[in-house]
């Protein structure tokens, strides 16, 4: 299903462990198979990847948008030790984490498009939407749509380069 989608797409717990992506993501975004489990994170990537963090050209508002939604799935699932795992982990790889965290802002996420810079295309404008996996409870869907047909043609070249690249690998 995660395929079919044309944009970036991911599959997420509470905590923003991602558990399954799509090329898109990958083409977008860099792979995420090199990771360990449990830096598979959203936030961990936004926070400690500069390659990710280079993608985002108002990376400092994402971020703290980002951990506010953060605290949110925070403040409904305490009993979670992942949570904690996840900010002592942050707290020890990342001074604006560190700094950000005592804030307590809250909040969800934000309906306008996301842009982002990704070498060789340029600017990409995506939308956001998240949806709840009804026999998962917390997992959810989350899925970048192109907000215009440029960004969907950038989409579609950053994806074929990446499946050449795949198909090349798997050749030697």
């Amino acid at each position: 299903m995660l395929e079919s989608i044309e944009g970036p797409a991911y599959l997420a717990t509470p905590s923003f462990d991602v558990l399954a992506w799509n090329t898109s993501l990958s083409a977008i975004f860099g792979s995420l198979d090199h990771l360990p489990a449990h830096e598979r994170n959203m936030l961990w990537l936004m926070f400690t990847d500069l390659s990710h963090r280079a993608t985002i050209p108002n990376w400092e508002e994402a971020a703290k948008g980002m951990l506010a939604r953060f605290r949110v799935q925070f403040g409904r699932d305490r009993d979670d030790a992942r949570f904690a795992e996840i900010i002592d982990a942050l707290n020890a790889a990342s001074d604006e984490f560190r700094a950000w965290r005592p804030r307590h802002d809250v909040n969800l996420p934000d309906e306008r498009p996301k842009r982002f810079t990704v070498a060789p295309v340029g600017e990409l404008a995506l939308d956001q939407n998240t949806f709840q996996v009804e026999l998962s409870p917390g997992t959810r869907l989350v899925v970048y749509s192109p907000a215009d047909p440029e960004s969907a043609c950038k989409v579609a070249i950053l994806r074929r380069r990446w499946l050449a690249k795949r198909r090349q690998k798997a050749m030697r």
